[in-house]
């Protein structure tokens, strides 16, 4: 299940090659061609909507709408049209902190138990070390899936932090491992360390210096907009409406919403170093500090390849023409795909919100737009980009790794897998059989109802929550055992043992 991203590294490796032109720049061909590019890109996918602006030398230099916020309508998306970031949502929150580092209500190597003293892993030694730094650079150990399926289940942010502790960790401080509910949790602590809640947080540090009218953390306040873009889904070859996203349970690591001239106004202050309109919004150290490379994202298999690395929320890279590069890209399976991009030695910064998904139209778009800035000219984008997000969009059509087979083995009577069954960190699930089907009921008061439909033997599977209807999950019974395994809830976290 997808449910946010992050695709910097992606983009970083394939800019390897690029010609250098260290001296030379294009700025004023690749903003006469913006418009036709985010055209040309629109009519190859058929994205209803895309918003884009672009800052250069402290300026707005370009801010346009394209597309239909909305399939069932006209209304079209403008510079004003809120969306949802997703994952651009850790660049907002990275800067938040920094703002608050400045002005010294907590240090980003603060230990989170400094401020949620409750807070626990699963091993002593990172449970008392891990720092803000640490959740915001993806380095806690925390796997890169804790907490995503709870979301989907229901469970609130402070149920899922608490459910941590039940979680087999990977290497402190060595591994790299993308967490929108680690990086939650870092933005819990600084929520608690300033006495407030995380939305205020942002609000008073960031949103509200800069202007910035129409962002927020709250999804209450972007229901509220009227000028907002839905979510779309690509079904069988047509951009529909899908269900709401309601990330509020993950708000610093994904829970945001903006227009571009509210992004605009954040890409200023960055490209300025924490100032805006003469005035200092957030501390350079602290910023830079987030701009930094923590951890390394590139493979290490090749010596001679580009080093890419995260800073703290926040990707950092340098392109092929020698160029520092800092950029997110985000995506909720629902239906957006967003990102921004900025090089700081030309002080130019670029964000495209869309209201569709599968991914990398807006990656295209910046991408094709950084190339001609940068060389005066640019290669085809839009199939290196859909190649790289092909296994993020492309459904596997399988089932704990396995195709359906031909003849698939017969379940036992329905009656015979009914029952409750529980773990630490799933909770309850209930299984129940209703007609000729049986229904899984998951999360706190068992509000998410799946069908579940037969794949083989014991094994049965429903279609993955918040995605196309062609990407589907199993649910794996075993009478003998007594046990229900959640596929899409990796290793034995996802092992619930029967209790009735």
């Amino acid at each position: 299940m997808l449910r946010v991203m992050v695709t910097t590294g992606l983009i970083a490796g394939a800019m390897i090659g690029a010609p250098a032109q260290a001296d030379e720049t294009h700025l004023d061909e690749a903003l006469a061609q913006l418009p036709g590019i985010v055209e040309s890109v629109r009519a190859r996918t058929g994205v209803p909507g895309v918003a884009v602006a672009v800052v250069h030398g402290d300026k707005l230099v370009y801010s346009g709408g394209f597309g239909v916020r909305n399939t069932k309508g006209t209304k079209p998306v403008t510079p004003d049209t809120v969306f949802q970031l997703a994952s651009v949502s850790k660049s907002l929150g990275s800067s938040t902190i920094a703002a608050a580092v400045g002005k010294k209500t907590l240090k980003w190597h603060d230990p989170v138990r400094k401020y949620l003293p409750g807070f626990a892993l699963s091993r002593k030694y990172p449970s008392d070390k891990v720092t803000v730094a640490d959740f915001y650079s993806h380095r806690s150990g925390l796997p890169g899936f804790t907490g995503n399926e709870l979301e989907s289940y229901g469970f609130t942010r402070d149920q899922i932090i608490d459910r941590m502790r039940y979680v087999p960790l990977e290497p402190f401080r060595v591994t790299y491992s993308y967490s929108n509910f680690g990086m939650t949790v870092g933005g819990e602590a600084a929520a608690k360390a300033n006495g407030t809640t995380w939305e205020t947080l942002a609000d008073r540090m960031v949103f509200d210096p800069l202007g910035m009218k129409h962002t927020s953390y709250r999804h209450r306040d972007f229901v509220k907009q009227s000028n907002r873009a839905a979510l779309h889904q690509q079904v069988n070859g047509s951009w529909v409406p899908s269900a709401k996203r309601q990330p509020d349970a993950q708000a610093p690591a994904g829970g945001a919403s903006s227009t571009v001239l509210d992004m605009a106004q954040w890409l200023r202050m960055q490209l300025a170093n924490g100032r805006f309109d003469g005035e200092r919004v957030v501390a350079a150290g602290a910023l830079r500090e987030a701009r930094s490379l923590q951890m390394r994202t590139s493979p290490t298999t090749d010596d001679a390849g580009a080093i890419r690395g995260y800073g703290y929320g926040i990707g950092t890279s340098v392109d092929g023409t020698g160029r520092v590069r800092w950029s997110h890209s985000g995506a909720f399976s629902a239906g957006a795909a967003t990102t921004y991009l900025m090089i700081p030695s030309m002080d130019l910064g670029i964000v495209v919100l869309t209201n569709g998904w599968p991914i990398g139209v807006p990656e295209t778009i910046t991408e094709t737009f950084a190339e001609i800035a940068e060389t005066g000219t640019s290669r085809d984008w839009l199939p290196i980009m859909q190649q790289a997000f092909a296994p993020f969009t492309t459904p596997a059509d399988t089932i704990n790794g396995t195709p359906r087979p031909a003849q698939p083995a017969p379940a036992g009577k329905l009656a015979r897998y009914e029952g409750t069954y529980r773990n630490d960190y799933v909770g309850r699930a209930r299984v129940t059989k209703v007609g000729s089907h049986l229904v899984l009921r998951l999360g706190p008061q068992g509000q998410r109802s799946l069908r579940l439909r037969h794949w083989t033997g014991g094994v049965f599977y429903y279609s993955a929550i918040d995605m196309p209807k062609a990407f589907i999950t199993g649910a794996t019974f075993d009478l003998a055992a007594g046990t229900l395994q959640i596929e899409e809830v990796p290793g034995e976290l996802g092992v619930l043992r029967r209790s009735s």
